[in-house]
């Protein structure tokens, strides 16, 4: 008989226990795709914040248009910049009557002469900043170069903590998804102990033995990565509205397409794997003695 469907016939034949290892499964699962769509959206957040600190120099007070402008096209043609900004001594003139519209005083004693023009550069990556304070701080017009440092290490690790949390608990799930399937499936292959003994008697090979395990732990995989999936694309589905509301201005909606088939098609081949893995592991040492 084919090993998938004498596999499917041992699942029939002990519905309870099938479906109560698909409910464990399939909620573990969940739990997993819910995860990697808060990891998803967590390290998009972050770069979007990663752009959001920007490295603030201002000219001398005598530099001309002509040499802001040749710094900030040096600055636009860098491979590691993602935007700048050019503001003019009128414009920081604007930004300080705003900022100090309550004190007609100190709106009296400031003009456009005696500020500086800046320029405002953001980066792809938190990591690029460093290198950009470090190349407008060569130039000459340039008097003053502002970073905040404390807020861009704070990001950097924020940034590597939640990568290094993704990793762990993926590694942790698979093992525990893993584990289930193992369990499952050696207490039917003990159940099946008599059988294993005597296919082994009359020269049964080792696959011949194995492989209805196998497709049993690949269907338990399939099936409970699907349903998991489709459970957390419904949540995602429900708090989509909230979470719009929530993160404002963070363009993370809508999600694109191919991380769906990226994150499903993932998913589901690693729970295939796992499955394959457990029923091979589950009727292993039941083989050897």
């Amino acid at each position: 008989m084919n090993p998938l469907a004498t596999a499917l016939v041992t699942m029939r034949r002990s519905p309870y226990q099938s479906l109560v290892s698909i409910v464990i499964l399939t909620f573990t699962f969940f739990v997993a795709y819910c995860f990697s769509f808060f990891l998803a959206g967590s390290e998009a957040v972050l770069r979007f914040f990663e752009t959001r600190p920007q490295v603030i120099a201002f000219f001398d007070i005598n530099a001309g248009s002509e040499q802001i402008n040749q710094v900030g096209q040096a600055m636009k043609e860098k491979s590691y910049v993602s935007s700048i900004k050019i503001v003019s001594k009128d414009e920081a003139l604007k930004i300080y009557q705003d900022e100090n519209k309550d004190d007609p005083l100190l709106l009296e004693l400031v003009t456009a002469q005696i500020l500086p023009a800046s320029i405002e550069v953001s980066g792809y990556n938190i990591e690029d900043l460093t290198q950009i304070k470090s190349d407008l701080s060569s130039y000459e017009k340039i008097e003053e170069v502002v970073l905040q440092d404390s807020l861009v290490e704070s990001l950097s690790g924020w940034t590597n903590s939640i990568r290094l949390v993704g990793g762990v608990s993926v590694v942790l799930l698979s093992l525990v998804s893993l584990m289930i399937m193992v369990t499952v499936i050696g207490m039917k292959v003990v159940a099946k102990r008599p059988a294993i003994k005597i296919m082994r008697l009359i020269g049964a090979t080792s696959w011949f033995i194995r492989s209805p395990f196998v497709f049993e732990g690949i269907v338990y995989g399939l099936v409970s990565s699907l349903l998991g999936w489709g459970l957390s694309y419904v949540a995602l589905l429900y708090i989509t509205p909230w979470l719009t509301e929530f993160l404002a201005n963070i363009p993370i909606f809508p999600i694109p397409p191919a991380f769906y088939a990226l994150q499903l098609g993932v998913g589901t081949g690693l729970g295939m794997m796992l499955g394959a893995i457990a029923g091979g592991v589950a009727v292993g040492r039941m083989i050897k003695k």
